[in-house]
């Protein structure tokens, strides 16, 4: 050290409250009409929290197309210490017993056939890796998956629960009124 610098004056924590929403963030006022704001209590009784929170919600259903910033397969929080398992549905596209549920451009969720489990959908891709995945993007991509797969079933501390959903789709035949399905 060049004993004619001058030292760099000792940082100091910042004083005072830390920022509400964990980053930098602006007073708005804004007039909305009662029952506005009582629905938005009943989603966080700090308005402003709400807002946060229904925007962070639409944000990860209008997830961007993945690019090399986005994992091909992720878990994201969905609340109250849950989370799903998006994915880029190309990866999964044509592995058996699994269907990917798109949420927002180029991000799904997986539904899974009754009563699989994630030793299921670990073998399920196990099993298509064996068979020969001739685009090399898309083996580097199911081997990843694979191995996120793996590191969940054998981390303790996480509980891996199966749920059933319900996927409700119009019919391509046309049905006449009254008429009972079949």
């Amino acid at each position: 050290m060049d004993k004619h610098a001058i030292p760099a004056p000792p940082v100091r924590p910042r004083r005072g409250r830390p920022p509400k929403y964990g980053r930098p963030a602006r007073l708005v006022a804004v007039t909305l009409p009662n029952d506005v704001v009582d629905w938005l209590a009943s989603v966080d009784p700090d308005v402003g929290r709400a807002i946060v929170r229904l925007h962070g919600r639409i944000a990860l259903r209008t997830t961007r197309q993945p690019g090399p910033d986005v994992p091909q397969a992720e878990l994201v929080d969905v609340g109250e210490g849950r989370a799903l398992i998006v994915v880029d549905p190309r990866v999964v596209r044509g592995l058996a017993g699994v269907a990917a549920i798109p949420f927002g451009e180029g991000r799904a969720f997986l539904a899974l056939e009754p009563s699989w489990t994630m030793a299921d959908l670990e073998l399920s891709v196990v099993d298509a890796l064996d068979h020969g995945i001739p685009d090399a993007k898309r083996r580097t991509a199911l081997l990843d998956f694979r191995d996120r797969l793996r590191a969940l079933r054998m981390d303790r501390s996480m509980v891996l629960e199966a749920r059933t959903i319900i996927v409700a789709s119009r019919s391509s035949r046309k049905k006449t009124r009254g008429q009972p399905r079949e």
